[in-house]
């Protein structure tokens, strides 16, 4: 199965009194504008509606590039929100519109509190029996949600902002779904890495289940003050091999975290999507917890523990041996593996059995360089088919395409898990037309229980 790849980009906070929207792109009806946040695809603004003299934040999607289809699009999700935005817990969305630039944006309830992701930096993790309070409230809002078919797509501490009454409430129904390419992308691109679903990951469709599962994660990470696998992810391939093929969720290290909780926790991260509860399972459980833990907290007399730190979930040296099965990831994490994975071997001492190792690992990696790489073009413009010889298997895992020189630019994932095993071929859409692109592509495997790359010289070909 081949996977096109595409990821949200870190929502980069800015402080209040920020740069202001560009006046002749502004909508009507809206002064004042101050940036106050920005995400992978839209900047946020606090701004005054002049017609009901109120503060309003205004989201405004950094595309001006969207066709007919995508802004009917970006309006029935409008709709839609409309539907269930009067839920105590998702953000009150007010007006939607296009500005003269063309770019869509919503005016929505203000909440002065920030978003779970800014707390979580300013304060670290978050204590226990808000964290249920805050998961309970959330599953309610996404059981509206689901009850009027519609799915988040987005769950995480960023897309959880706090009102002015300290409730929490979801925000950006569906938006990031809209801006992604066309209708060929994976929905992929609507996630972030961290906290998607392991069936996202593989390039499935989003279900109610993918929201509890990344539900779940957002409620770690505010347990942890990190995503269960952010810091493994960030070391290589290996770790997310782990956590598709074998769920192997970190313990949270952390004193006070009830058993109930944390079993609660891997439930709804649980591989499978039909192993993980609705949102009325999880949201009652947790309620009953809460009053459990409140009625346990006025049967004790206060007192004021010290913070214990928190430890790290799991040692990243140990997963890199956890290797089996086939993966398929996205960009952000397979950049940062590559990055590592070619740079650790090149300048080893010469002074220890281990760079004989290396040696050896370096030979072998070489045997499974990609062959046969060829590139012609599709018959839609902005496309060229990629294809190259199969792979010794089952060694090699997956095949990654990448654009341009290096490893920066991850535009496809081949898994062999699920694919057939002859004339492997993927499609890349969304190319310049009439421009040389050069594409090359990258072999990952396991040799001696070590994740290991061969690259292939780069192909070049001119799209339609």
């Amino acid at each position: 199965m081949s996977v096109a790849v595409g990821k949200d980009g870190p929502a980069t906070p800015r402080p209040e009194g920020g740069s202001r929207v560009e006046d002749g792109d502004a909508p009507d009806g809206y002064e004042n504008l101050t940036r106050i946040d920005q995400g992978g695809f839209a900047v946020v603004y606090r701004g005054r509606d002049t017609r009901f003299d109120r503060t309003v934040a205004l989201k405004i999607l950094r595309s001006d590039s969207l066709g007919e289809r995508q802004l009917r699009r970006f309006r029935a999700e409008c709709l839609a929100i409309g539907r269930v935005s009067s839920h105590p817990n998702i953000v009150t969305v007010y007006d939607a519109g296009t500005t003269a630039g063309r770019r869509p944006w919503l005016a929505m309830e203000y909440c002065s509190g920030g978003s779970l992701a800014h707390k979580l930096a300013r304060v670290g993790p978050l204590p226990v029996a808000e964290v249920v309070f805050i998961g309970a409230r959330l599953c309610g809002a996404l059981g509206a949600a689901h009850g009027a078919s519609i799915l988040h797509r987005d769950v995480k501490p960023r897309n959880v902002l706090l009102t002015s009454y300290g409730e929490p409430a979801l925000a950006d129904f569906g938006i990031a779904n809209v801006v992604a390419e066309d209708d060929n992308m994976t929905e992929t691109a609507a996630y972030t890495v961290v906290h998607a679903a392991p069936e996202i990951l593989e390039g499935k469709a989003g279900t109610a289940a993918a929201d509890i599962y990344s539900l779940g994660s957002t409620l770690y990470t505010l347990l942890a003050g990190q995503a269960p696998f952010a810091r493994e992810a960030s070391t290589g391939l290996a770790p997310l091999v782990t956590r598709i093929l074998r769920n192997d969720l970190p313990v949270i290290a952390r004193h006070g975290v009830p058993p109930e909780l944390e079993k609660l926790l891997r439930r709804s991260m649980s591989a499978r999507p039909q192993d993980r509860p609705t949102s009325a399972e999880l949201g009652a459980s947790l309620t009953s917890l809460g009053q459990r833990l409140s009625a346990a907290e006025n049967a004790l007399p206060s007192t004021h523990e010290p913070p214990v730190p928190v430890a790290s979930p799991v040692s990243a040296r140990r997963l890199l041996v956890i290797v089996g099965g086939t993966v398929a990831a996205l960009a952000a994490v397979l950049m940062a593996f590559m990055v590592w994975g070619l740079g650790s071997h090149r300048d080893e001492p010469r002074q220890s059995s281990s760079s004989a190792s290396s040696a050896g690992t370096r030979q072998a990696a070489a045997r499974y360089a990609p062959t046969g790489l060829a590139v012609a073009r599709g018959r839609s413009g902005g496309e060229l088919i990629v294809s190259w010889n199969m792979p010794i298997r089952p060694d090699v895992m997956a095949t990654v395409i990448y654009q341009g020189p290096g490893t920066t630019r991850a535009r496809a994932i081949f898994n062999y898990g699920t694919s057939p095993t002859t004339a492997p071929h993927v499609t890349m859409r969304g190319l310049p037309g009439g421009r040389m692109v050069c594409l090359c592509a990258a072999h990952v495997m396991s040799i001696d229980n070590k994740i290991i790359t061969a690259m292939s010289r780069p192909v070049c070909a001119v799209p339609r």
